[in-house]
């Protein structure tokens, strides 16, 4: 169960993603409409202000929802992570992966190459050749 803090705390993240609620005019409906590509929700209304006072209370209830993990799979799918990405996650930043590329190897010598430790013999090997 989600507490109100945690649901705040996703709230706040989710609004900073969102950014500023502008609502357009749909002619087909006759209502003023918001929605952002990071959530699926949408509400319409008869003005703007409506629309940009509400549209905060359906992205709780969304939030609150995705907490309690009580939502379609193929919702979910669409969606990543609960409102933003977690403090400290990813890659440090200033650093770099290491350049690869895919080669393809017989069977018996790529078996071989997953080894710990044999990375370190190859570059050896590579070195010695090299001279």
């Amino acid at each position: 169960m989600a507490t109100k803090k945690e649901v705040k705390k996703h709230l706040e993240i989710a609004l900073k993603e969102v950014g500023k609620i502008k609502p357009w005019f749909d002619e087909e409906v006759q209502a003023w409409i918001f929605s952002h590509s990071k959530y699926p929700v949408r509400y319409a209304g008869d003005s703007k202000e409506e629309v940009i006072k509400n549209y905060p209370l359906y992205l709780q209830e969304f939030i609150e929802e995705r907490l309690k993990r009580n939502l379609s799979p193929l919702v979910e799918k669409r969606t990543k992570g609960k409102g933003g990405k977690r403090e400290g996650a990813g890659r440090p930043k200033g650093t770099a992966k290491e350049k690869k590329i895919r080669i393809y190897l017989p069977e018996d010598v790529a078996s071989w190459m997953k080894h710990p430790g044999v990375i370190p013999e190859v570059r050896k090997l590579m070195a010695k050749s090299k001279r």
